[in-house]
């Protein structure tokens, strides 16, 4: 390695670059080295100018990787925003100057004789003029269910009917398999990136396996003291000799040149080569440190300069060197210089990329070793090597757990797939499912009950009526689950975890809607006729009419707004599944069914459970207890004025409500509605808000896109812990193998590659080295983006691309010792001894092998029949000293003989000369790069750095198929995660745009009135930007997950802002004598005392509940995309809160008042001004009183 080279321009193939001078100088390549001769100088090489397509090239692809500004968008959006609060500032002030005469509704007078100052008219909104036709039918039919439902013993064939159902769809559960790889939740197995997966495997090989270790020093202080390189080998040869399963070693598995080479472990202590005995020499001399610091800088050569050292040492205390380490070596033991430290060192800041070897050896506090493991595409063929990975991982557990030095973090191929098959353990999820319902179970019999402990408690109670609710969301997911395992499929854990839960956030609000609908009936019943729950228990008839009556009343009065919520649910859920992800397309198809199930059970099997406990409470039984009557419940018959004067004050336990007692909520509630309908606190609001969406607006231009490698890990995984260290430590971690391939039959190639042979014209666009080589051939491309583009722009890692034809070139000249053949074995290659170099092996070795070619000029046009066989040898032959071009592990996996991959080293036939070889034809070939990921973190989930760098791979690649008329195509193992991402925000746009679309389109048609479905829409829109700018300070980047987020948040939006413009838009129906309707205050005050309590207690804290037990039980299965739910829902849930209760009000005040245009005095009217028409319940349902 020490002796002259006259020039090796034009003949250096990809590893080395020599000036004219003869000086010995290492290049990055040789790129455009063909047109040159002897008086090329290292300097003209590295300033070649760029052909001016590169230049183009490298134009498009920076424009490409620049970030779309926003700042014409932000400029609008701070125009819009001075302009709107200039306009409300003036509103405000004209308002305040001119509005003082207000006009009094005829909502807020005081009517009814039992109603003091200050109190709401109880007008029921049902019995006014409808707000729309379709909202009328609806209101009809549903009323006629309701009464079907309660009437005589149509809820026990409800009940049984029902439960008929849920057995029979739930039964298929016996079938239910759960999806145990991993692979199939990130990516579909007929989209193009899985597709090219496949075919990479069966043609080139799957990538290495990859096992291991991330040494941290506990001291922080650098692991290149001796004794933490000493414990470093120690470990390393515990790996190699005693990780053992069923017999099976390292060394039978591993990726090595040859049979009894060593096998391939990338580390910094292979400058010792591994062997604790070189090392334990260079301690005792105290030559650790200069022979470390010699090789770092010269990985590939001698450490001449301490072996003279050490010898002299030796020979003065009358001791030898090892055998094997006679020249002090520092290349590893496998043959291959160590060259790149930033891959086995790390633990320090990296503040740019010029970093000398003295800082990495000096300030490195941690060490990477990586063993390379043969994979195979038939996975039968990999058992050994899962088994052996298996045992790996167990005895580094074990000595993690006492080392004195180090912090061991650890993982292997089949980590992944093991850890994730490990949360996919179906105990886990019921048990931690089971845990989330009786959660959810209690908090709704604490909210649907009024708690005063006294003897009529549980006669009023819902506790019943509660458990059977929520048993009724369990019932729906169990049938949801049951279906999609009829089917065949099998589930994957996100469904299994998410769906229950999601459901239930959904579903739970309906149980709270619908018994409030029924007591608010009965409450207005009551007031209409009280003399009807005098002595009701023991008149069974009346019991039944006015149970029909409260359920047709009560489901017409919620069940339009809860069918058109759960049609926008469904839809905009559904949209989802258009998500590239299959685990994000399974969990929103499970949803829709799901949510459908869950609303079908609440019509159903609820109702027809609330109508029996009804009839229960009526009757005078006990909740749960219902054979047990209540002692109070019997009361003789008053008559007609001590009836009055009783039930205008009853405490009858028939009702869940004492109507002349404002509770708490109720305070609150008219003290917040009092608060909000101040002009200043609308102002505030307005402004407020609008601040907020545009803060919200600005943080998602720079949202970021992944999802985090570690998201389907259970939490205590030790893979939690490893990828936390790499991502702390490893200066490496950012950057992942991308293969560009040629592939025959791909496009408009040829069906096979041998005329590489001898034609000059194909040769030309596959090299780098020759006079003949294009200055646009693909390594050529490929190495100018690598040496001149930047990181930024083309992700490339600056460093040589191996062209695989110029090493064989180089391979097969006779002036190299690459390739000899041997006559006495029928011309059988004959390998090099990787250890060697002397130049007494290099004479005996040629005095009996000759050359595989006579001449040189043989080289660059091999005879066909000899074109095969020596490829063959090429690809196989273990590279050292005497020969860098042999491809061994350097071009591994990255050639394709016949369709198929290079065989195993092991087990490799004979080669012999003008033999078929492996194979008859060169079908494939790939050029390798390292893409970098700047910024991208394995720990946040973002991956916008490695998106970017897959997207532009994808534009290089069709730059080269376009201008060399070789189609290629580009494949990387990360490629499989990264596809989704290519194109999540168009696909958020798509699914956020149609489900708001779809709420525009059905709360237009259904409120009748363009003006309520713009303000819902508006509303669902506002929360959907305002949750997805809570996104990125949360830590949760854009995925296919956090779409289903962003669609359940507007489906948590629609919930309350649906049943709120319905109930507003009833209130504007009303008109006094004059002709006007309401103000925008009074509808508001009217709607928000009557909904704003059932809602927040029954909706809104339902789904904090239910999104708190999300996070409970996503936490000990899957914590990264567990967060991403829980975090994104909780936002949501707040959001949509905050937007529907505070803004929404506001905003159909403001937008009403102010489109009247101007103030009108109205004269006061009592409740009979503009003869409304207010027919109670019961004679609207029957026209007749109730007697028997």
């Amino acid at each position: 390695m020490d002796s002259l080279l006259n020039s090796c321009v034009d003949t250096c193939g990809s590893m080395c670059a020599v000036s004219a001078d003869d000086s010995r100088g290492y290049e990055a390549a040789c790129y455009s080295a063909g047109s040159t001769s002897a008086d090329v100088s290292t300097d003209s090489m590295t300033t070649t100018s760029l052909p001016d397509k590169i230049e183009s090239l490298l134009s498009d692809l920076m424009s490409r990787a620049e970030t779309g500004s926003f700042e014409v968008l932000n400029y609008v959006l701070a125009v819009l925003a001075f302009l709107a609060a200039t306009a409300l500032a003036l509103g405000f002030a004209y308002s305040t100057r001119y509005g003082k005469r207000k006009r009094q509704s005829v909502l807020n007078d005081p009517v009814n004789e039992f109603m003091g100052s200050g109190m709401l008219s109880m007008i029921n909104l049902d019995q006014l003029k409808g707000i729309g036709r379709w909202d009328d039918r609806l209101t009809q039919l549903l009323k006629r269910w309701g009464d079907f439902v309660a009437m005589g013993n149509h809820p026990l064939y409800i009940i049984l009917l029902s439960l008929m159902l849920v057995v029979c769809c739930s039964s298929g559960l016996a079938r239910l398999e759960v999806e145990t790889d991993s692979l199939k939740l990130w990516v579909t197995e007929g989209s193009t990136v899985f597709q090219e997966r496949t075919r990479f495997n069966e043609m080139l090989g799957p990538v290495d396996r990859l096992e291991r270790l991330v040494l941290v020093a506990k001291d922080g202080g650098a692991v290149t003291r001796p004794s933490y390189l000493k414990e470093a080998i120690r470990l390393q040869q515990v790996v190699a000799n005693e990780v053992t399963s069923n017999s099976v070693m390292l060394s039978e598995i591993c990726v090595k040149d040859a049979e009894n080479s060593p096998c391939q472990v990338n580390a910094v202590t292979q400058y010792f080569q591994n062997n604790m005995e070189h090392f334990e020499v260079y301690e005792t001399y105290g030559l650790v440190g200069k022979h470390l610091t010699n090789c770092a800088n010269a990985p590939e050569r001698a450490d001449a300069a301490v072996c003279s050292e050490l010898q002299a040492q030796l020979n003065a205390s009358g001791s030898s060197l090892p055998t094997s380490m006679s020249d002090c070596p520092c290349v590893s033991s496998f043959g291959m210089p160590m060259s790149e430290l930033q891959e086995y060192l790390g633990g320090f800041t990296l503040d740019d990329n010029s970093i000398d070897t003295s800082t990495y050896l000096e300030q490195a506090t941690t060490l990477f070793s990586t063993a390379m493991v043969m994979n195979h595409q038939d996975e039968t063929k990999n058992a050994d090597a899962i088994a052996w990975e298996r045992s790996f991982i167990a005895r580094m557990e074990e000595e993690a757990k006492d080392n004195a030095l180090y912090d061991i973090y650890y993982a292997a191929e089949t980590s992944a797939d093991d850890e994730f098959a490990a949360a996919s353990n179906l105990d886990i999820v019921f048990k931690a499912g089971t845990a989330a319902f009786l959660f959810m179970f209690v908090y709704v019999v604490i909210g649907l009950n009024h708690w005063k402990v006294d003897r009529r408690f549980f006669h009023s109670s819902k506790i019943g009526v509660g458990f059977m609710g929520v048993s009724c969301i369990l019932m729906a997911v169990g049938g949801t689950l049951g279906i999609l395992a009829w089917t065949g499929a099998k589930l994957q854990i996100v469904t299994l975890v998410v769906l229950p839960l999601v459901t239930l956030a959904i579903g739970t609000g309906n149980i709270f809607l619908i018994l409030h609908a029924v007591d608010l009936k009965q409450e207005e019943l009551k007031m209409e006729q009280r003399s009807l729950f005098v002595g009701l228990e023991d008149n069974d008839f009346g019991i039944h009419e006015i149970t029909c009556v409260l359920l047709c009343e009560a489901v017409g009065h919620i069940g339009p707004s809860m069918i058109l919520t759960a049609m926008c649910e469904c839809c905009i859920v559904a949209f989802a599944a258009y998500s590239a992800m299959p685990a994000a397309q399974w969990l929103a198809g499970s949803l829709v069914l799901g949510l459908a199930a869950s609303f079908t059970l609440q019509m159903t099997l609820l109702l027809a459970i609330v109508a029996l406990d009804k009839r229960r409470e009526l009757s005078g039984t006990y909740d749960v207890i219902c054979c047990k009557r209540a002692s109070f419940a019997r009361r003789p018959c008053l008559s007609e004025d001590e009836t009055t004067t009783t039930t205008q004050n009853s405490s009858f336990p028939g009702s869940a409500f004492s109507m002349p007692d404002l509770n708490l909520m109720k305070r609150c509630v008219t003290g917040y509605v009092h608060v909000l309908l101040k002009k200043v606190s609308k102002v505030l609001v307005l402004l407020v808000f609008g601040a907020c969406s545009l803060v919200a607006i600005v943080a998602i231009e720079t949202m970021d896109r992944g999802l985090s490698p570690t998201s389907f890990i259970p939490t205590d995984s030790y893979l939690h812990s490893y990828y936390r260290a790499v991502d702390e430590n490893d200066l490496s971690r950012k950057e992942f193998p991308v293969y560009f391939v040629v592939e025959a039959g791909y496009g408009n190639n040829r069906k096979n590659f041998n005329d590489l042979a001898n034609d000059a014209a194909t040769q030309s666009k596959f090299c780098s080295s020759k006079e003949i080589c294009d200055d646009l051939s693909i390594p050529n491309i490929l190495n100018a983006l690598a040496a001149h583009g930047d990181r930024n722009v083309a992700y490339f890692k600056d460093d040589v691309v191996g062209s695989w034809l110029d090493d064989f070139w180089g391979f097969v000249k006779p002036d190299s010792e690459c390739c000899r053949v041997d006559p006495k074995n029928d011309y059988a290659y004959s390998p090099l001894r990787p250890e060697e170099s002397s130049a007494e092996y290099i004479l005996e070795r040629a005095s009996v092998a000759p050359s595989c070619l006579n001449d040189a000029s043989d080289a660059l046009s091999v005879p066909q029949e000899s074109f095969m066989s020596l490829v063959s040898m090429f690809s196989t032959a273990a590279t050292g000293p005497l020969c860098t071009y042999a491809a061994g592990t350097r071009y591994h996996g990255q050639l394709s003989i016949d369709n198929g991959p290079i065989p195993a080293m092991s087990s490799r036939a004979t080669v012999t000369m003008n033999g078929t070889g492996y194979g008859n034809d060169v079908t494939a070939f790939a050029y390798k790069v390292l893409s970098t990921t700047e910024a991208s973190s394995t720990i946040s989930g973002s991956q916008e750095g490695a998106v970017t760098a897959y997207s532009q791979a994808q534009y290089i690649a069709k730059w080269i198929s376009d201008e060399t008329g070789v189609d290629v195509w580009v494949y990387s193992p990360a490629y499989v995660y990264l596809d989704q991402f290519y194109s999540i925000r168009r696909s958020a746009y798509v699914v956020v745009g149609l489900g708001l679309a779809v709420v525009l389109v059905l709360q237009c048609v259904a409120l009748g009135s363009y003006g309520y479905g713009i303000a819902v829409t508006f509303i669902a829109a506002l929360t959907v930007v305002q949750v997805a700018g809570l996104m990125m300070p949360m830590g949760v980047p854009l995925n296919s997950l956090s779409i289903v987020s962003l669609s359940i948040a507007v489906t948590f939006s629609v919930g309350f802002s649906s049943h709120f413009a319905r109930l507003f838009a009833k209130a504007r129906t009303i008109t006094d004598d004059s002709g006007y309707a309401p103000t925008g205050d009074a509808c508001v005050k009217k709607v928000l005392t009557k909904l704003l309590a059932s809602w927040t207690l029954g909706v809104a804290l339902s789904k904090f509940v239910a999104i708190a037990a999300l996070a409970l039980v996503a936490t000990p299965v899957f914590e990264p995309a567990g967060n991403c739910f829980f975090r994104t829902l909780m936002a949501a849930a707040v959001c949509s809160w905050l937007n529907g209760a505070v803004l929404l009000p506001v905003v159909l005040s403001v937008a009403v008042d102010a489109t009247e245009g101007r103030v009108r005095d109205v004269k006061p009217t009592n409740e009979e001004g503009g003869e409304y028409s207010r027919e109670s319940p019961l004679s609207s349902y029957h026209n007749a009183p109730l007697t028997k």
